[in-house]
């Protein structure tokens, strides 16, 4: 199957869908203050610095609010959850939340990164960790 690929696709994002091809969650961070950047822009939030690199973070998250969308008739609805990143406060991924019953669904819980292949993409998802 071809891949599908956004249809603005522009120096901001690029790094961003570039990394998802690999399976890589690729996100902007300033240079001049190391602030992480999701959605990717060109100019930091914290310092205005235009000196914006790239890097990975470490997948580790917690559930910080979700909504239970229903999908289609007979099919069950999934969770997508804004689940912030380890690295900084208020730095969210929204993606499809696995591995949680609807009746189980929390803010706070821990969540790893993974991948899923969908229409061609590969798309980050965040897992139920298991709680220590």
């Amino acid at each position: 199957m071809t891949p599908t690929w956004p249809t603005r696709m522009d120096h901001d994002t690029a790094a961003y869908w570039e990394g998802l091809r690999e399976s890589k969650l690729v996100l902007c961070r300033c240079n001049a203050c190391e602030t992480w950047i999701h959605p990717p822009r060109a100019c930091c939030p914290s310092c205005w610095s235009d000196d914006i690199g790239h890097d990975s973070p470490s997948g580790e998250a917690t559930l910080y609010s979700y909504v239970i969308q229903p999908v289609a008739p007979k099919q069950p609805p999934v969770v997508v959850g804004w689940a912030e990143l380890a690295e900084q406060e208020e730095l969210f991924v929204v993606a499809t939340i696995e591995g949680m019953p609807l009746d189980n669904v929390r803010i706070g819980a821990k969540l790893s990164l993974e991948f899923r292949e969908e229409g061609g993409t590969n798309l980050p998802v965040f897992s139920a960790g298991d709680e220590k």
